[in-house]
Formats: C-alpha cells, structure tokens, sequence
C-alpha cells in the first residue's frame, strides 16, 4: 500500500529530529549540513513510497525509515568521497578577474579583441600580450606549450587529446597546469 502525501508531511515531521541528529554526526565532502539533511529526507520519502505496510504508526515502519534515511545519508558521503569526480570538483576555472573586477576568459587575455584606435591601448595590449608571451617561453613545457596553442586555436580538449595521441585526462590535467603556472 502507498502511503498518502499527507503522511509523507506528516513522517517528515516526525522524522526531522532524528535526520537531523545524523546530519550533525556526519561530514559530507563538498557539502553542507543541509545537503545531508535533504539526502535523509530523499531517504525518508523513498522509505515512505516503498513501505509495505499498513501504516506509518507502526513500528516496523520506525526502523524501516530509519534504516533507509542512514543508508541515503551514508550513500551520499559514499559518492562524495569517491575519485569519480575529483577532476570536476577541483576544476579550476579559465576565468580571469582583471583589475577592475571584470571577468575575461584565458582566451580573450591572450588574444587581441580591442578593436579601439587608441595608440595608447594597442600599445598597453602589445605589452599585455608580449609579457604573456615571455612568461610562456619561461614557464612551459614543450607539451604545455602545445596544447596550449592547440587550446588557443578553439580546439576541444577531446580534439585537442585526439590531434596529440593523448588521453582526454591528461590534456585537462595539461590545461589546468597552464593555468595555474599562468596566474
């Protein structure tokens, strides 16, 4: 028999204190208390539509909750302390801040998209880009510096692994390293 919305409500009530007190027993990597508390939830609802029984006032439903709302919580620790999504979860960004808080990406620092007249400015950006260059030469490897032109040219990192025989891991990993040795 399927529990009814209103005694979900009502179960989610009654159950908070108890996800809760997990929530305060356990860290989940990345995330937050409330993350965990909407795992026991997600575990409380399912708990509720695959229950069995009669009722949610009885005691069989109790532990059966309990039991599926630990198993949520600790699934979700589970997946966040897998390497699965290590490289997404500690990607960093081509997004550069200048100055003046404005945000460019890796691409438009390097290349010249001013189309202003200003001698000034064509000059400034001649310096930008000549120091950029240097730091290139001085900073990068061989491989780096491939890629990075590879990159620079609007090619996909899985294009860019297929053109350099190498696997899609390593060019990010390559690409991150760029960044990093950029800033």
């Amino acid at each position: 028999m399927k529990i009814e919305a209103g005694e979900i409500v009502v179960a989610v009530q009654r159950y908070t204190p108890y996800i809760n007190s997990l929530c305060r027993r356990y860290f989940i990597a990345g995330g937050t208390a409330e993350d965990l508390y909407e795992e026991g939830v997600i575990g409380l609802i399912e708990a509720c539509n695959n229950y069995n029984g009669e009722s949610i006032d009885e005691p069989r439903f109790d532990s059966f909750v309990k039991l599926c709302i630990k198993r949520q919580i600790f699934d979700a620790i589970k997946r966040a302390n897998t390497q699965k999504n290590k490289v997404l979860n500690e990607a960093i960004s081509l997004m550069f801040s200048d100055e003046n808080g404005n945000e460019q990406t890796f691409l438009d620092m390097v290349c010249d998209r001013n189309t202003s007249n200003d001698p000034q400015e064509l000059f400034l950006d001649k310096e930008k880009i000549s120091e950029l260059t240097k730091n290139c030469e001085k900073n990068l490897s061989p491989f780096e510096k491939q890629v990075l032109s590879h990159y620079l040219a609007g090619e996909k990192q899985s294009e860019i692994a297929k053109n350099l025989n190498r696997d899609v891991k390593a060019i990010d990993n390559t690409i991150q390293r760029i960044k990093a040795k950029l800033k």
